[in-house]
């Protein structure tokens, strides 16, 4: 099943949420990082264009995320020590949040919690080593998208979520389609398909709440692998905030048993991306 199909599989009308054009920079940014022969200098000369997106790849990069031994404070610099696809992730990130519009961008506990998913899922798919890194980060980045679309184009979804997060991943969504006629994970898909990001990526977002595809062989392994890292990040973060998570209560058995894990690799797992989102 590709993300197209699974577009067409989630087909709702998207005639009421608006999807923003890709960003000129994004295009650029993507069609530099695809070519076989990556030029730094030319990444690093399309980033300095916007200085205030310069300057947040150099505090990204200076993160203890990234775990540097010294400051770096040049762009071309941060991208030979972080490597071409880290930068595109973090960039990623932020040409997003500019792409919506100052009153989506507001909220901040969705950007927040957006971030953390990012990082945690690159920091996961290094370790487990069950998926690219990249395109971890993608999915980690653009997974919940489709809520700050949703809640700009529905005066009352904030209601919506109050209401949906009472419920399990799928009500959650059949929550949002009885009452606005789309969900946001078929919304983010759109969007991410839009964006021409990676189809494994776009079929990941949409299915992201549906922990039963990790047994559908029909599932590209890379889409199965992002949904099961997904529910445990999820379960890492609402650690971190002190929540309880309702998406591992509901996935986490089938997510262990996916990425082959045991409960106590589980719980290192969890430690070391607190360490990561108090860094």
């Amino acid at each position: 099943m590709s993300g197209r199909e699974t577009l067409a599989e989630h087909g709702s009308t998207f005639k009421s949420v608006a999807i923003p054009p890709r960003p000129a920079l994004f295009l650029a940014l993507q069609r530099e990082l695809r070519k076989e022969d990556k030029d730094v200098r030319r990444i690093a000369e399309l980033v300095n264009r916007d200085v205030a997106m310069a300057a947040k790849l150099l505090e990204a990069t200076n993160s203890a995320f990234f775990g540097l031994h010294r400051q770096v404070s040049s762009v071309t610099e941060a991208i030979q020590l972080i490597g071409t696809d880290h930068c595109a992730a973090v960039m990623s990130g932020l040409i997003v949040k500019n792409a919506l519009g100052v009153g989506i961008s507001m909220m901040a506990r969705f950007w927040d919690v957006s971030e953390k998913r990012a990082r945690g899922m690159s920091f996961l798919a290094r370790e487990t080593r069950i998926a690219e890194p990249q395109l971890a980060y993608s999915f980690g980045l653009f997974c919940d998208i489709g809520i700050p679309l949703m809640k700009a184009a529905f005066p009352r979804y904030l209601e919506t979520l109050a209401i949906a997060n009472q419920h399990g991943a799928l009500e959650f969504l059949a929550v949002e389609t009885e009452r606005h006629g789309v969900d946001h994970a078929s919304v983010g898909a759109m969007l991410a398909g839009r964006w021409a990001l990676d189809d494994e990526v776009v079929a990941a977002i949409a299915l992201h709440h549906d922990y039963e595809k990790l047994y559908d062989e029909s599932v590209p392994g890379t889409t199965r692998a992002l949904i099961a890292l997904n529910g445990l990040v999820e379960k890492a973060i609402q650690q971190f905030r002190g929540d309880q998570s309702h998406e591992w209560d509901e996935g986490g058995q089938v997510a262990t048993e996916a990425l082959a894990l045991s409960g106590d690799e589980v719980d290192e797992l969890c430690q070391g991306l607190a360490e990561k989102f108090h860094g």
